[in-house]
């Protein structure tokens, strides 16, 4: 059954995983910031930084051609890598009174998107620091209902099997945008072929290897 939130509690959301993820990656530091993302292999943690901050100033800035692509990704990157971690830390926290402003403007479903987005790489973040937590955090039920509201776009019987299934928002979240493998996938009930048709228009894709994340 559809879920739905409030303009405050995805603002909410947003904001949270800006603040942990801020925070994760100043205790990181430099180094460790420069670890691969398993779930975004072209990326390290800090270039991942580079894209999640460079939403939120593409947001800000009306830099919306060609959103979502892989060019408008790697621009993000591109704009913002060189720059020294805290420096990149410091404008992302500088950017939070102005894109706090206009996360309760966003029409839904794109809000959910958002944050969807946004958790999503928190916990790819978590997984390339090996610094798991925030489980139970509202921003993976939003994450969760935006992809659900996905597939029920396309194949509702799938979403229906899916949601009956009685996973945790943290597991759902994570299967359901690609960061479990096709072995991790058929384990749950949840078919990897239908998985990867309902991903294949996004840039997510199911990833090779089975991931491992602790508990959190």
């Amino acid at each position: 059954m559809a879920r739905t939130y409030s303009s405050l509690e995805v603002l909410e959301a947003s904001q949270g995983v800006r603040e942990r993820s801020i925070a994760l990656l100043r205790s990181a530091g430099e180094e460790q910031a420069a670890s691969m993302v398993p779930t975004c292999p072209i990326w390290t943690a800090k270039e991942l930084a580079c894209h999640m901050y460079g939403v939120c100033d593409d947001l800000l800035t009306g830099r919306l051609e060609g959103i979502g692509s892989d060019d408008w990704t790697q621009a993000q990157v591109e704009r913002h890598g060189s720059k020294p971690l805290n420096e990149l830390l410091d404008e992302w926290a500088a950017s939070a009174e102005a894109f706090d402003a206009i996360v309760p403007q966003l029409p839904e479903p794109a809000n959910y998107q958002l944050v969807m987005d946004l958790a999503t790489h928190e916990h790819d973040l978590r997984l390339a620091l090996a610094s798991p937590g925030a489980h139970e955090d509202l921003s993976l039920a939003i994450g969760a209902e935006y992809m659900l509201i996905s597939i029920r776009g396309t194949d509702a019987e799938f979403a229906e099997q899916i949601e009956g299934l009685g996973l945790s928002d943290f597991e759902l979240l994570r299967a359901l945008t690609g960061r479990r493998s096709i072995a991790q996938l058929e384990a749950m009930d949840i078919s990897a072929e239908r998985l990867a048709r309902i991903l294949d228009p996004s840039p997510m894709t199911i990833v090779a290897v089975d991931l491992v994340e602790g508990a959190g």
